[in-house]
């Protein structure tokens, strides 16, 4: 799967608009192509990419699967999912009360800095700190 990642980058990055194909489905340059007098077919190759993630099971025009997909990731990095997918995330005045109490826990046993618990949670340093203030 990494392998077919890193073609589609590559595939991507080194073409400037479309590739052109001959009749039999080969790769031909234009001018090479104009002057063996050879018909082409211009593709473009973000098509023949979403193909072949599509073909491996990766449905990345898919938004559903792009966000759990994002998930997914945030998940296994550690960091919030509204956080990876971009999105801000508001908290009831209880839930910050909740969240001050169970850092009051965590500091006390001396486990984590402000910083990494407010990572955990999703939250900005300051505004965390804010929160402790209130």
């Amino acid at each position: 799967m990494r392998e077919l990642i890193k073609e589609a980058i590559v595939d991507l990055k080194k073409t400037d608009g479309f590739i052109y194909v001959t009749a039999e489905g080969k790769k031909i340059d234009l001018h090479e192509a104009a002057a063996r007098g050879l018909a082409v077919t211009p593709v473009n190759p973000k098509d023949e990419v979403i193909k072949k993630l599509e073909a491996a099971g990766l449905f990345l025009t898919d938004s559903k699967f792009v966000n759990e997909l994002n998930d997914l990731i945030s998940v296994l990095s550690g960091s919030s999912a509204s956080r990876g997918a971009g999105k801000r995330r508001s908290f009831s005045d209880s839930e910050k009360y909740k969240i001050v109490e169970e850092w009051k826990k965590v500091e006390a046993a001396g486990k984590k800095t402000k910083a990494a618990f407010a990572r955990e949670i999703g939250v900005g340093y300051q505004t965390f700190i804010n929160w402790l203030k209130s």
